[in-house]
C-alpha cells in the first residue's frame, strides 16, 4: 500500500510551510499557488535560455530549437503534454531525450510507463488490458508519491506515458487524474469531492505519446483538447539516434521547477509589464492562423488564461524570447498562436504542403 504524501485542498488552505521546520514543504494549497516574481524567480529565469542551449546542444541537434523551445514551454505551463504523430517520427524520443538531458539518463526522476496496446492482440486482451492498466496506474501513482516527498520537492520529475491508445490515454486523465476548471491537476481518488482531490506535486512534468486514428470519439477530442498538444510530422527533424546526453550540470533543475507558472493574474501582471497595457489589448491570433482556423475567436475565450499563461512563460526573467529573443513583439505572437494551435489542433486546417510541424505556428 502507497502512504499517500498528498493532503486534500481545503477551503482554509493555508500557505507553504517554512523551512527548516522539519515538515514537507509541499502541499496541495502551494502546488498552484501565485508565484511572486522576487529575485530567486527572477535569476532562474535569466537562466532559462542556458538551459534550452544545453538541451540543444545535448539532443546533437536531431531536433530544431523552435520545437524543442514549444515542448519545454509547454511542461511549465499546460497540465500535461501530448505528442501527436506517426510512428518513428521521435515522440519518444524527445521526451526521453529531454528528460535525460536534465536528471540524467540512469535517474529515477525520469519514469518511463508504456501501452498496454499488445494485450488486445491476445485471446485474453480485457484480462491483460485490466492487469496492465492496474499495474500502469500503480506506477504512476508511485512515481507521485516519490515526486511529493519532502526529500525530493526540490527535484525535477518527469513522467513519460509511452505508445498509449487514445482510449489509454483517456484513462490516466479520466480514471486516475482530472483537470478542472483552473488547470489544476488532482487525481480522482474515489470518495472525495471533486475539490477535495489532493492536487499533484508541482514538481512532476507529464508527457504523452500517441498514436492519433483518424476518427476519434468526443471523449477523446476532449481529453486532447485539455492537453498542450503538438503534432510530429515525419520531415520535423533528423531521425538518427540520439548522442548520449552528458552529465547534467548542477541548477538546471532548480532553472525548470522555478520558472513555472500556471497563475494567471500572475501572467497577466508579467505579461503587461513586457508588452505594455497598449500592446496587451492587441495580443491575438495571427492573420495566417485566423485563416486556418475558423473558430479562432472561440477558442481564444474559453482559453484566454491558459493563453496568457503560456506567452509568459515563454519569457525568461529579464523579458527576453525563448522563442525570439530580440523581439518581444514577435515571441509573444509566437507564443500565442502556438499554444492555440495545440489546444485545437484537429480544427486546423491543413496546409496544401505541410513538411513540419504544426507547432509552433510563427507568423
Amino acid at each position: 500500500m502507497i502512504a499517500y504524501n498528498f493532503r486534500a485542498v481545503g477551503k482554509g488552505a493555508a500557505g507553504q510551510a517554512g523551512a527548516g521546520q522539519g515538515k514537507s514543504a509541499y502541499t496541495p494549497a502551494t502546488a498552484y499557488a501565485p508565484i511572486q516574481h522576487g529575485y530567486r524567480i527572477a535569476q532562474a529565469r535569466v537562466g532559462e535560455r542556458d538551459l534550452l542551449d544545453y538541451v540543444c546542444e545535448a539532443l546533437g541537434g536531431a531536433f530544431p530549437r523552435p520545437l524543442i523551445t514549444s515542448y519545454y514551454v509547454s511542461l511549465k505551463t499546460n497540465p500535461f503534454v501530448v505528442l501527436t504523430g506517426r510512428e518513428g517520427t521521435g515522440k519518444a524520443a524527445l521526451a526521453s531525450g529531454f528528460a535525460s538531458a536534465l536528471v540524467g539518463t540512469q535517474s529515477d526522476q525520469f519514469v518511463t510507463i508504456g501501452s498496454g496496446s499488445w494485450a488486445q492482440r491476445s485471446g485474453q486482451s480485457s484480462y491483460y488490458q485490466g492487469v496492465h492498466e492496474r499495474f500502469g496506474s500503480l506506477h504512476f501513482l508511485e512515481s507521485l508519491q516519490d515526486a511529493a516527498s519532502p526529500a525530493n520537492i526540490g527535484k525535477l520529475y518527469m513522467v513519460l506515458l509511452r505508445g498509449l491508445t487514445l482510449d489509454e490515454l483517456g484513462h490516466y486523465f479520466r480514471d486516475v487524474l482530472q483537470i478542472d476548471a483552473g488547470g489544476v491537476r488532482r487525481l480522482a481518488l474515489p470518495g472525495l469531492a471533486p475539490g477535495d482531490r489532493p492536487s499533484l506535486p508541482p514538481n512532476i512534468f507529464i508527457t504523452a505519446t500517441i498514436h492519433v486514428p483518424r476518427t476519434m470519439t468526443a471523449g477523446n477530442r476532449e481529453v486532447l483538447r485539455s492537453a498542450g498538444q503538438i503534432a510530429f510530422d515525419a520531415a520535423a527533424h533528423d531521425r538518427a539516434a540520439l548522442p548520449p546526453p552528458p552529465v547534467p550540470p548542477v541548477g538546471l533543475q532548480r532553472i525548470m521547477l522555478a520558472s513555472a507558472s500556471h497563475n494567471s493574474a500572475d501572467a497577466r501582471e508579467r505579461l503587461t509589464a513586457i508588452l505594455g497595457r497598449r500592446e496587451m489589448r492587441r495580443l491575438g491570433p495571427s492573420a495566417a492562423l485566423s485563416r486556418r482556423l475558423p473558430d479562432s475567436d472561440m477558442i481564444v475565450r474559453q482559453l484566454a488564461d491558459t493563453i496568457i499563461a503560456y506567452v509568459s512563460n515563454s519569457f525568461d526573467g529579464s523579458g527576453r524570447g525563448l522563442f525570439d529573443p530580440d523581439d518581444v513583439w514577435r515571441n509573444a505572437q509566437i507564443a500565442y498562436d502556438d499554444q492555440v494551435a495545440q489546444r485545437s489542433l484537429d480544427q486546423i486546417a491543413p496546409r496544401r504542403s505541410r513538411i513540419a510541424p504544426i507547432a509552433p505556428v510563427i507568423a
